[in-house]
């Protein structure tokens, strides 16, 4: 990719601000490109002195150890060094210049640009259209002429009134030879007096084209002879014109505009009546920048991104990734990215213009929208806050409940050893009434006495452990926690008559997950079935209990608990809502509805795994699964 950078001229075409005239004759003498740039301690451009100021000056009689400064009448127009080639050709067209000045992006001295050094970077399709001499010339034109005995200073007259580069020597219409402000600054680098005869230093013999030859033709002349200009002559040699490198750049712009689409003026237009912001970004090797934003774009975000890189537009890392994509796929799209506290959705591409790369990007304003999805996201939020304080209320309820239950599961558990604990002081009573309580009789009923009691504390320890607050999930036995469970509630169990089948392997089965937690599922699962039991009067009513490992297509294991009662089932119309909050069958006065529901919450949310009920054959069945890690 050709950036102005590559081609900018730049030794011998700068001195300080504080110079005088003879350092500019000096410099232009050395650099041959007619200018020379002022720059101040910073090296940023102050002023620039072209030839012409030059010529007045000396036509002036002034010194030539007049400050630089003084003669600075032209405007320094600048452009970043960044910017492509075909840039040059529209800004030197429009501000009618043949020369501009580079900054790099802190605003320093980066070069010149003379519109003959463009000449080698036209495709050659551009001018070789059979485009002649005679459609550039314009017929009629006027040719200053000075004869060959004038003084020096009567051409520079001449330029001057006539705001012209160049007079030609001899006898009109024919001419023997040129004499160009080039030429001038090099006579005033020697130090020639004014009052020299101008035909001693005439360029000659002339460079020359007919109206008839090509553009090609005279392009190739000027750039072997490195001309600015060359003239026109007829078939007899007399001189009817002058062409210059601005006349063609001039005439051969309109071409290269058409063959690079991409930047023709109508489509610029188009894209500055479209709502989305479009930015156009000029990349080379190892640079990219904004080189031009459509109207909206400017409405947004003003021209302070013009001239500089994307990434002081766009955070590194987004930048990085919309490069990467049209690195990669040469598009990019719905990309979302921040600027100015605005939310903007990027698409674009990448084109070829010539031996350019251009990236077009299209910003769609999305803020509206991601504000929405902003406040949608902290209303879920908030409701999700909501639904964990319900369920903490919940799982609080529920334990409260499950307390009252224990409660009642201590008592039985306790009901026969105080039976047995209360028999043992009426033995000792009625002994100690009867005179017939030995030493070693006292000491056999203290012992007794003892075991009841120490009985009676692990059952304590039992029920403390069984409320003991999930900590962080770990690897516990499956088996000895539905054992732990069936402890709790084995004494209810046997007061009714209900006989548990525990069916397990010898081998253990290792989960991973809140082992108190899990006991509590088992808990719930088996009351709600002795309950059942109890409430239908099942003859011979029985829970089994069984447990067993699956396994996966892809390898992996699952622990499946299975609890089965023979108590008749689940009612069909109820079987969909049993694991709903609130949900009873057992009235108001027997049952909270929280159980099951708590149940399936701690299966799912904390064990991440699954809870199921159905109908089997003598009653209701329902299945744990939980992934075994």
């Amino acid at each position: 990719m050709v950036s102005l950078k590559s081609i900018a001229r730049k030794s011998h075409f700068s001195i300080p601000k504080d110079a005088t005239v003879e350092d500019a004759i000096d410099r232009m003498h050395k650099n041959r490109g007619g200018c020379v740039v002022l720059l101040d301690d910073e090296d940023i451009p102050v002023g620039i002195i072209t030839e012409s100021a030059v010529i007045k000056l000396l036509n002036s009689h002034l010194p030539t150890c007049t400050p630089a400064l003084d003669i600075c009448v032209t405007k320094v127009i600048t452009a970043n060094e960044n910017r492509p080639i075909d840039f040059a050709f529209d800004f030197l067209s429009e501000n009618k210049i043949r020369r501009f000045v580079l900054t790099d992006n802190d605003q320093h001295f980066a070069g010149i640009v003379m519109q003959e050094d463009l000449f080698d970077y036209l495709e050659e399709d551009v001018y070789k259209i059979d485009l002649k001499i005679s459609d550039i010339v314009i017929p009629g034109q006027e040719l200053v002429t000075v004869g060959g005995e004038a003084s020096i200073e009567t051409a520079l007259t001449l330029m001057q009134k006539h705001g012209i580069g160049s007079v030609l020597v001899g006898a009109a219409p024919y001419a023997e030879g040129i004499i160009t402000e080039k030429d001038i600054i090099g006579l005033a680098f020697a130090h020639v007096s004014l009052d020299e005869k101008v035909s001693a230093y005439i360029s000659s013999p002339l460079a020359t084209v007919t109206r008839k030859d090509t553009v090609t033709s005279a392009i190739e002349r000027m750039r072997r002879g490195g001309f600015r200009r060359i003239v026109v002559v007829d078939e007899k040699r007399r001189c009817i014109g002058m062409l210059t490198d601005r006349d063609i750049l001039r005439q051969i712009r309109g071409n290269y505009t058409r063959m690079l689409q991409s930047k023709i003026r109508h489509s610029q237009e188009i894209m500055d009546m479209l709502p989305e912001a479009i930015i156009e970004i000029f990349e080379t090797s190892d640079n990219q920048i904004v080189h031009w934003m459509n109207r909206r774009a400017m409405e947004m975000f003003g021209d302070r991104f013009i001239d500089r890189e994307p990434k002081e537009m766009f955070e590194v890392k987004d930048w990085d990734a919309i490069h990467a994509s049209l690195s990669e796929n040469s598009v990019v799209s719905g990309y979302k990215v921040g600027i100015d506290d605005m939310v903007f959705e990027i698409s674009g591409s990448v084109s070829l213009a010539g031996n350019n790369r251009y990236i077009k990007l299209i910003f769609k304003d999305v803020t509206i929208h991601e504000t929405a999805k902003r406040d949608l996201r902290a209303r879920i939020d908030e409701e999700i806050d909501k639904r964990m304080a319900q369920e903490f209320m919940l799982m609080q309820q529920s334990k409260l409940a499950t307390m009252g239950e224990m409660i009642g599961h201590i008592a039985h558990q306790w009901r026969q050893p105080l039976a047995q604990l209360g028999g043992i002081f009426m033995n000792i009573d009625a002994a100690v009434m009867f005179d017939e309580l030995s030493p070693k009789e006292m000491k056999e009923r203290i012992r007794q006495g003892n075991m009841l009691i120490k009985y009676m504390s692990r059952t304590i320890d039992d029920f403390r452990h069984f409320f003991e607050p999930a900590g962080k999930r770990k690897p516990f036995d499956l088996h000895l926690y539905v054992e732990n469970a069936i402890q709790i509630i084995q004494a209810s169990l046997t007061f009714h008559h209900i006989v548990v089948d525990f069916r397990r392997d010898q081998s253990p089965i290792h989960i991973t997950g809140y082992p108190s937690e899990f006991s509590q599922v088992v808990l719930n699962l088996l009351a709600n079935a002795k309950d059942i039991l109890v409430e239908r009067h099942i003859s011979k009513p029985r829970i089994t209990i069984t447990t067993e490992i699956l396994e996966e297509k892809d390898g992996r294991k699952r622990a499946r608990l299975i609890v089965e009662d023979n108590g008749g089932g689940i009612d069909d119309a109820h079987l969909e809502k049993i694991f709903d909050p609130y949900f009873t069958t057992k009235g108001n006065k027997k049952g909270t509805g929280l159980g099951l529901y708590m149940s399936r919450l701690i299966i799912e949310s904390k064990m991440k795994g699954t809870i199921h009920a159905k109908n089997g054959p003598q009653g209701a069945v329902f299945v744990v699964e939980i992934p075994k890690e």
